[in-house]
């Protein structure tokens, strides 16, 4: 079976400068230290402190505490730092052999969009183009484990990609997630996926190929996380607040009041982004709801396809795009 290390390697890419920094490499290290982990490393950011600082002069309160469960000594954390200095330097040559680079909240290229978040992430890593993640996008999102209907619908946002003509936003799960990348990639758009895990993990198993498809076509493989983070519910809810963020628009293609995706809706109704909500004709009113927290303010619904010219301006007003009147075009689904 193949390992992510094979799977994941794009190609034509290279690392996004030279070398790594030493803010970078000490994040690198202090990242292969047992006991120092995702929210260690926040509140060391959150405290506005450096990470090469950090590796110099130990974490305080936070040293990771001996077999013993004594805090460790000056000595003794002089020989953790240079094995953690070590590992570091190897790590930062794997991401770079598979051209992922690292942006911290600060950098010159980390997304503006993930600003508008009340705690946006302190660091990125990022595959593919990092140019992709400024221009306006569509997020897609939905159920692991779509009905007939929602394929269908799934399949109809596919077919208005080509003519909106902007990247898409999904999370590569199973699904509704899948289905909008493979759309994305047959309309010819460029499509960001957002984990819920590491850049170095294998999930799901098997989404290796459609990673490297994403990335050959211009596309980006974002994540929060450490590089060998495994899948956990709360990084996937947390993830979907990046998923939320990077998208001018949300569009939920199936989904119900109690899953993941309704943690999307409630992100992006909290930022006040459009939320294109969808239903076909023969669905009963109660089978899609806006309520408290839920799109109320910022979402619509569209009954398809009798309200595809307005669910199309809709979309384009969201991501700034003429309509179709406007540019002198004819739609696939009729006058708009």
């Amino acid at each position: 079976m193949d390992r992510p290390s094979d799977i994941h390697r794009p190609m034509a890419l290279t690392w996004p400068s030279t070398s790594t920094t030493n803010e970078e490499r000490a994040f690198l290290a202090l990242s292969t230290i047992r006991g120092i982990g995702q929210k260690t490393l926040f509140a060391v950011a959150d405290d506005r402190r450096s990470f090469a600082d950090a590796l110099e002069y130990g974490l305080g309160a936070t040293i990771p505490a001996g077999s013993d469960g004594k805090p460790i000594s000056e000595r003794q954390w002089l020989r953790v730092r240079e094995h953690a200095r070590e590992q570091g330097e190897r790590l930062a040559e794997h991401l770079e052999a598979l051209g992922i680079g690292l942006l911290f909240r600060n950098s010159p290229g980390f997304p503006s969009a993930l600003l508008d978040l009340e705690r946006p992430p302190q660091w990125l890593f990022f595959q593919g183009s990092v140019e992709r993640l400024a221009q306006p996008s569509i997020a897609i999102v939905g159920t692991r484990k779509p009905s007939s209907d929602g394929l269908f619908l799934s399949r109809y946002v596919g077919a208005c990609l080509g003519e909106w003509g902007v990247p898409t936003v999904s999370g590569l799960a199973a699904g509704i997630d899948k289905l909008a990348h493979e759309h994305s990639l047959r309309a010819g758009v460029p499509t960001i996926a957002v984990l819920g895990t590491g850049m170095l993990e294998d999930y799901p198993k098997g989404s290796g190929r459609l990673r490297d498809h994403i990335l050959r076509t211009g596309g980006t493989i974002v994540s929060e996380y450490l590089p060998t983070t495994s899948y956990s519910a709360e990084n996937f809810v947390q993830r979907n607040r990046l998923q939320a963020a990077l998208g001018r628009i949300l569009i939920p293609a199936e989904w119900n009041r109690r899953s993941g995706t309704a943690h999307t809706v409630r992100f992006a109704t909290n930022l006040g982004r459009p939320i294109a909500c969808l239903r076909l004709p023969e669905w009963p009113d109660d089978r899609v709801l806006l309520g408290r927290g839920l799109g109320l303010t910022s979402g619509e619904i569209f009954t398809v396809p009798r309200d595809q010219a307005r669910f199309d301006a809709f979309v384009r007003a969201a991501i700034g795009k003429l309509s179709l009147a406007q540019s002198g075009q004819l739609s696939l689904f009729g006058d708009s």
